[in-house]
């Protein structure tokens, strides 16, 4: 047998072309990841990568190494090159590549946030925007109104301080008078509805006009100097550190940060001196969803972290009796005694998100 010549052979063994230019972005190629086709594509948006459709740069540099040899190393010249062109079409083309990553514009991230505030939720949570995308787009805006730095901030007129003279952390769980603060009743009113608009659809952890009614209730005994139900002030808290936290943090981060912190102590405060731990209720274990499910715990108070738990709430629950509420046992009981509609739904939606959210993080584990 005869063996072919060599230049047959390198020939041969070149790799081929592709037949038609990759679908997927550069990066999701590289890591080999599922890639959308957006462009930007979902994956690069989300791991702050420039997003390149380009020819990758792995294909360019070896395409010009063979190039390069193959002009060195053919003394006789020849009218094929590589991979079957004409030489003069190879020596054409490969000047041509340039770097694709070269011509991407640097406002990049100022058209991430257009996108990012125009997904599913901007109408709904007006904070959907990183915080570093807001700086930019903020720097954006002033270089092409330098007037706008001169404004009062949007937000300045229309923020009340609640923690402006003093902090309710810096006090006493056991002791520290709940009451005291509460924000005035046309507030507490405002960001309860604004609960009720932007936050509760996601979970559904309350009924709307029981709490309506509860908030009355605290703010009726405020009045008539009566005791306060404690589990009632718990959820009231609650409510009041999520709607602050996700209204204000789009353009006062600090503030809504800050706030809903203090309110966080006052709802785990308000836990503790109604015995939660002891004697568990279903507004108290409504409070702990709405914090756990809603504000960043590395936050949380030392004194009251331990009460936003996943473990410390499944095991209230569990005392609540919840995973037992359509055995046959109970059903019999509200059979025979009757039984409140209305509170009945309730504790079937706190069972079943905290089951749900329990399986999503063993799911994850």
């Amino acid at each position: 047998m005869k063996r072919k010549s060599a230049a047959n052979f390198s020939d041969t063994g070149a790799k081929r072309a592709p037949r038609q230019d990759p679908v997927s972005c550069e990066s999701c190629r590289r890591k080999k990841l599922k890639c959308n086709r957006q462009r930007p594509c979902s994956s690069c948006v989300t791991r702050r990568l420039s997003c390149s459709y380009g020819i990758s740069l792995e294909r360019i540099e070896p395409a010009i190494v063979e190039v390069e040899n193959a002009s060195h190393t053919n003394t006789a010249p020849s009218s094929q090159g590589v991979r079957g062109q004409p030489r003069e079409a190879a020596t054409m083309t490969v000047p041509s590549i340039t770097d694709p990553r070269s011509s991407r514009t640097t406002n990049e991230s100022a058209k991430t946030a257009d996108w990012l505030e125009n997904i599913l939720m901007s109408d709904r949570v007006p904070s959907v925007v990183s915080r570093h995308l807001q700086d930019e787009v903020s720097q954006s805006e002033a270089a092409h109104d330098p007037s706008r730095d001169n404004r009062e901030p949007r937000l300045g007129e229309a923020v009340p301080d609640f923690f402006q003279h003093r902090l309710a952390s810096s006090e006493n769980p056991m002791t520290v008078d709940l009451v005291s603060y509460l924000p005035e009743m046309s507030k507490t009113i405002s960001l309860f509805r604004y609960y009720c608009q932007y936050i509760d659809y996601l979970y559904h952890v309350i009924i709307p006009l029981r709490v309506e009614d509860q908030i009355n209730c605290i703010y009726h005994c405020i009045d008539k100097a009566s005791p306060v139900n404690s589990s009632h002030l718990a959820l009231l808290f609650s409510i009041l550190a999520s709607s602050v936290y996700f209204q204000y943090s789009n353009g006062l981060s600090t503030f809504a940060e800050r706030c809903s912190r203090e309110f966080v102590f006052l709802t785990g405060a308000a836990l503790i001196r109604s015995n939660y731990t002891a004697c568990p209720t279903l507004e108290g274990l409504q409070a702990s969803l709405i914090v756990m499910h809603y504000l960043p715990n590395p936050s949380f108070h030392s004194s009251v972290c331990s009460l936003f738990l996943q473990g410390t709430i499944i095991g209230q629950a569990k005392s609540l009796m919840l995973h037992c509420i359509d055995s046959p046992r109970c059903r019999e009981e509200r059979e025979a005694n009757g039984f409140d509609a209305h509170g009945l739904e309730l504790k079937r939606r706190l069972w079943w998100d905290i089951a749900t959210f329990d399986w999503q993080v063993f799911a994850i584990r």
